[in-house]
């Protein structure tokens, strides 16, 4: 990671870590890179911030002497889409993703719709550090193209391709999270025949994520309770993420939706093709159910682009993360919540099923997630105290178990994650933790 650049971008709280006069210095950077004139495409989500933000960056890119292509408001992976399908140089999302409203964050992708590279992120970061970086001015300035309804248009029509014929009715409770998704879920699922009912699908600016969407799914397991659904639908603010929810009010995270796919999915495709990718974070349970019918898998670090690069590197369709994301990589190559929502509708055609009943042999072991706000996340990653309370811990667990800790690539958080044979394992052996972390963090 570099000084601004995180896993996902650069991310922090609007008008103070991320600013305009940031953003405009990231469109300009890109507008005029190795003194070209380029195409770049913008999209955002529903934060009060992301207007000013993205139309900071186009006066960049304007400025620049290149053109820019705005799309509105649209998900992260639709971005991605129109990079693989378009002549665009960059594409550029203004999002924090998961985190509240008040946070921001850029994120940034190469013309075949993959994070950018180590490299021009450094570059850039050089750029918004030095105050006289730009010395010559462009003779000649770009132009600024809205083009929202036609994009829109393009990306709904692309997952509409995706989807199998429905052989039943489909009642659907979606949780749109009051983010990127909150129009174009209801026209998705209008086009496919669903039979939708729409929450926190009114943003304001500043009720994103708001005890709402992939990260809060407590509303939508006890608001499915009370109607006649056969599942619930959950994502995150850009619409990288999904996470479902079973009639009954089960939680079937990205853990489970893999599970799902390796089981009825993966088994339609070449045996070579036949393995898939995790991250550290996924369950024990997973990993096991995986060994007991014969799919083998690989780790990465934890994050999507890790998921992506194994996929690409091994020739294979399917990875991803508890989190929600999930890469399709036949289809796109980015996690896509729209996407990943179609492949289980399709999954539950195809088995004649309803997902309780698929997932009701998939068991999880209990996970304790903590994570601790540490400025100073490096030097405490670091520490030999930490070190041995980690090595101490894995002794004791052996293989009825793990812990991972890990700094966060997006936010100032250390985090912490114990999974064990029972709920009161997890939570003595966390505590062990947590307590030297907060010994040593000051």
């Amino acid at each position: 990671m570099g000084k601004y650049f995180g896993t996902d971008g650069i991310r922090g709280r609007a008008d103070h870590e991320l600013t305009e006069a940031m953003a405009y210095t990231i469109g300009r950077f890109l507008g005029q890179y190795q003194n070209k004139k380029h195409l770049i495409l913008i999209g955002m989500d529903t934060r009060e911030s992301s207007p000013r933000l993205a139309k900071a960056i186009s006066h960049g890119i304007v400025d620049a002497g290149s053109d820019c292509v705005d799309v509105g408001v649209i998900t992260t992976p639709a971005i991605s889409y129109f990079l693989q399908h378009h002549s665009f140089t960059f594409g550029i999302m203004v999002s924090a993703s998961h985190n509240p409203f008040y946070d921001n964050g850029i994120k940034v992708f190469n013309q075949v719709g993959e994070k950018l590279e180590a490299s021009i992120e450094a570059e850039i970061e050089v750029a918004i550090d030095q105050v006289d970086f730009f010395k010559t001015l462009v003779p000649h300035k770009g132009k600024r193209l809205n083009s929202e309804a036609a994009y829109h248009e393009e990306y709904l029509s692309f997952l509409t391709s995706t989807s199998k014929p429905l052989t039943r009715p489909l009642r659907v409770l979606f949780d749109c999270a009051n983010g990127s998704t909150y129009k174009l879920a209801q026209d998705l699922a209008t086009r496919l025949s669903i039979q939708g009912t729409y929450l926190f699908n009114t943003p304001n600016g500043r009720n994103i994520n708001e005890q709402c969407g992939a990260t809060h799914m407590e509303m939508l397991q006890r608001e499915i309770k009370k109607g006649d659904y056969d599942l619930g639908i959950s994502f995150d603010g850009d619409g990288d993420r999904m996470l479902a929810v079973t009639a009954s009010g089960r939680l079937v995270d990205g853990d489970a939706l893999m599970y799902l796919h390796s089981r009825y999915t993966l088994p339609l495709f070449p045996k070579a093709a036949r393995k898939l990718v995790l991250t550290q974070m996924s369950n024990l349970g997973l990993k096991k159910a995986l060994q007991s019918f014969g799919i083998p898998f690989i780790e990465t670090q934890v994050g999507d682009k890790y998921v992506q690069a194994a996929l690409k590197k091994e020739s294979l369709i399917l990875g991803g993360e508890q989190s929600g994301h999930l890469i399709f990589l036949n289809d796109l190559n980015t996690g896509d919540g729209l996407l990943s929502m179609i492949k289980l509708f399709n999954l539950l055609m195809d088995t004649l099923q309803s997902l309780d009943s698929l997932v009701k042999d998939f068991n999880l072991y209990p996970q304790v997630l903590k994570n601790l706000r540490i400025d100073n996340k490096q030097e405490v990653m670091q520490h030999p105290s930490l070190k041995e309370v980690i090595l101490n811990v894995e002794s004791s667990l052996k293989e009825d178990g793990r812990v991972l800790v890990r700094a966060s690539g997006t936010e100032p958080l250390i985090r912490v994650m114990v999974e064990a044979a029972t709920l009161d394992v997890c939570h003595a052996m966390i505590g062990k933790v947590v307590a030297v972390i907060e010994s040593i963090k000051n």
